[in-house]
């Protein structure tokens, strides 16, 4: 029988020992080979290697020990044993020549017969106690934990919102949503809509008719649209970008640390410096407030007396900007006080 030490050994590590142990042709073998292989040579050569610390552990495990101090074992031990063996053999042969009688068949067939009962009650499903329950549960739910976040990662969502919160984390990302905010007020209010179809009605599912208005395009085809448009899109993005164009400071500022990530093509602060005082300029002295008789408004008033024209468009179009934008003429200005401060922030912040 091979040496439980060898045997837990990786084959590797019995190449090793075999080189060691000056095995020879041990390169083609497989384990189980080389087991047999090294423990028949160190079988045979154990008064070379018994003295060895690398295999003191084999001879330990195997009984034998170290030449020196092993006793032999006497020839009559040997006889002892053989004689033992064959007694064995003769009483196993007795045993299976006797012929099974009645009495023996029922003792043999006894046992079996026990063995199926319990095999029977061991096959019989228990009810699960809690802690197995509770064990099952949270199994489950770790698995289903681990698939939701599997799933969730396949979509893509967590790199989204990274890359939109990087964009969005910039003076021209804020800038960009106060003009969006005040062009898409005004086109709502600008564009008026128009009753178009329907909805059938659905008795199954307690649906009635709804009345469904879709935005009139037609009037992209007259000045109504275009001249808002045009002269919200001169006071707020073409006039500010023209002159904070010119009047850039951040290329000044960034001569000394020659980088690119301080200078803007468009300086922002100067951008809505001039938006602010452009919109002043059309949609406040353009407006000549209603007031009582004698009586100084302690702030100015929306609501207009006169529509005083500006440049090529009229006052009624001046008024319809001034009052269509999301919180009307205040609205405009802090857009642009917003844009201010943000400016501010962002120069600190690249100091």
């Amino acid at each position: 029988m091979p040496s439980s030490w060898l045997v837990r050994m990786r084959k590797a590590e019995l190449a090793e020992l075999a080189q060691k142990a000056n095995l020879p042709d041990v390169d083609g073998m497989l384990k189980d080979d080389l087991v047999e292989a090294l423990q028949d040579h160190l079988e045979a050569n154990e008064t070379t290697f018994a003295k060895q610390s690398t295999f003191s552990e084999f001879y330990r495990r195997t009984g034998n020990g170290s030449p020196v101090k092993r006793e032999r074992a006497s020839p009559s031990d040997g006889i002892a044993v053989t004689k033992t063996r064959r007694r064995q053999t003769r009483l196993l042969e007795n045993v299976d020549s006797e012929e099974p009688t009645p009495e023996k068949a029922l003792v043999t067939r006894t046992p079996r017969t026990v063995s199926r009962v319990a095999s029977r009650v061991t096959q019989v499903d228990l009810p699960a106690s809690p802690a197995q329950l509770a064990e099952v549960a949270d199994q489950q739910f770790k698995a289903a934990k681990t698939k939701a976040g599997e799933l969730w990662k396949k979509t893509g969502t967590e790199e989204i919102i990274e890359l939109v919160r990087e964009n969005a984390s910039s003076v021209t990302a804020v800038q960009l949503a106060v003009l969006l905010i005040e062009s898409v007020g005004l086109q709502w209010n600008t564009v008026a809509t128009v009753h178009a179809f329907d909805t059938p009605t659905v008795p199954q599912l307690s649906l009635n008719s709804q009345n469904v208005y879709l935005p009139d395009l037609r009037v992209l085809l007259t000045s109504e649209f275009w001249a808002p448009a045009t002269l919200w899109s001169l006071t707020s993005i073409f006039l500010p970008l023209l002159v904070s164009y010119f009047f850039n400071l951040t290329l000044r500022t960034n001569t000394r640390h020659k980088s690119s990530s301080r200078a803007y093509t468009v300086d922002p602060l100067t951008f809505n410096i001039v938006k602010a005082i452009s919109q002043y300029i059309v949609y406040q002295t353009s407006c000549v407030p209603i007031a009582p008789a004698g009586v100084v408004p302690a702030a100015p008033i929306l609501a207009c007396a006169e529509n005083v024209p500006f440049a090529f468009w009229s006052g009624e179009t001046v008024n319809h900007v001034r009052t269509k934008i999301p919180g009307q003429y205040y609205g405009l200005q802090i857009g642009a006080i917003v844009g201010v401060l943000i400016s501010l922030y962002d120069a600190a912040l690249k100091k």
